[in-house]
């Protein structure tokens, strides 16, 4: 008779056995299978996230908050950064930021973009326009990080570079010829026929900025001193590719020529900040001045007075549209060769729509 159960020998016994091990062994052959499933799947979506179809969906879909979130993870951008720069994305309406920004250019267009939208829709506040210049500065950073210059072939001509003399003065020689083995740079007359210019074959300290807020330290020989037929004084200066790079200022600058306002000012210590006092003792006496350049941490006056270093100042800036009384520092006081004194000076009190004021002016959003 034919049983429903057991194997050969017809035991249900031994059909209890056999069962589970046939069990376990298709169980083991669907994972397995499952695992090698996966593992195509993930090696295709792999291939399919480098093909050149999926990078032109990622770059020209609009921007996702996981996308801002990414960017600011990736460089320890702050949380203020973050929700300025998803604004940005939302009023612009901008494509996949994590494509879009190559260049500065790029940071410049997006924010004008969204200075403009967001000015016309008064979305801003001061505290959140001073956000989104700070943000703004710190992408231009970002992006300048990946065009780092790795030697001194790389410095573009008409470019300026710093010889730092023994006492820390920064003298201003152009770049004017750039080859494999050396550059030439133009020097000014003065420092040519003087006995403070560098000796030759003597290891010399130099610095490079660029407009992007990085600054380069070198050292390098001069090599030989040359004129030519017009009187320009030039110094050849050996090729270095050992330069070290770091972040220019907390702010981005720009080089003017303005009039501005000073007097004497100093610190009350008898004031009472608590309660709304001001903390400094203003002169009456003022002073006229021209701003060489300014950033919304500090600035440079020219001036004929030898003012001591550490000394506390009150600015004017009449010609920018700020008439509030701004109070820095005097951190360097430098003789220039002119005979004037450049006054290297750090704001200590400014309120933020004269910082936002500033910021609009070193951008050009506002001219």
């Amino acid at each position: 008779m034919f049983l429903l159960y057991g194997g050969g020998s017809g035991s249900p016994i031994e059909a209890r056995q056999t069962a589970p091990i046939f069990l376990i062994i298709l169980f083991f052959l669907i994972i397995v299978a499952f695992l090698v499933l996966v593992a195509f799947l993930f090696k295709r979506a792999q291939i399919y996230k480098t093909s050149e179809k999926y990078l032109q969906k990622e770059q020209s879909r609009k921007t996702k908050y996981s996308d801002v979130v990414k960017l600011c993870k990736n460089n320890n951008f702050k949380a203020e950064d973050q929700a300025i720069l998803w604004e940005v994305c939302q009023v612009t309406q901008c494509t996949n930021i994590l494509y879009i920004l190559q260049k500065n250019s790029d940071v410049l267009d997006l924010f004008r973009q969204a200075y403009n939208l967001m000015l016309e829709k008064k979305l801003f506040t001061d505290v959140k326009m001073n956000n989104f210049f700070n943000c703004l500065y710190k992408l231009e950073l970002m992006v300048a990080q990946t065009k780092k210059i790795v030697s001194t072939q790389q410095i573009p001509l008409q470019s300026m570079v710093f010889y730092i003399t023994d006492e820390g003065e920064q003298l201003p020689f152009t770049v004017i010829q750039n080859d494999k083995d050396f550059f030439t740079v133009e020097i000014p007359d003065f420092l040519y026929n003087s006995p403070r210019k560098p000796q030759l074959l003597i290891r010399s300290r130099f610095n490079y900025k660029t407009s992007d807020g990085l600054s380069y330290n070198f050292v390098s020989r001069i090599v030989r001193y040359d004129t030519n037929q017009e009187g320009v004084y030039k110094a050849i200066i050996a090729f270095t590719d050992k330069l070290e790079c770091q972040a220019q200022r907390h702010f981005k600058r720009e080089f003017i020529q303005e009039k501005c306002i000073f007097s004497s000012v100093t610190p009350d210590p008898k004031a009472n900040v608590k309660k709304g006092e001001d903390q400094y003792k203003y002169f009456d006496k003022m002073y006229m001045g021209k701003l060489s350049n300014i950033s919304g941490g500090g600035c440079c006056i020219q001036t004929k007075l030898p003012i001591k270093e550490k000394q506390h100042i009150c600015i004017i800036l009449p010609t920018m549209g700020i008439d509030e009384k701004i109070v820095g520092i005097i951190r360097k006081t430098r003789k220039l060769p002119s005979g004037l004194f450049a006054l290297h000076i750090q704001f200590e009190k400014i309120s933020m729509k004269a910082k936002n004021r500033i910021f609009t002016l070193v951008y050009k959003f506002e001219l």
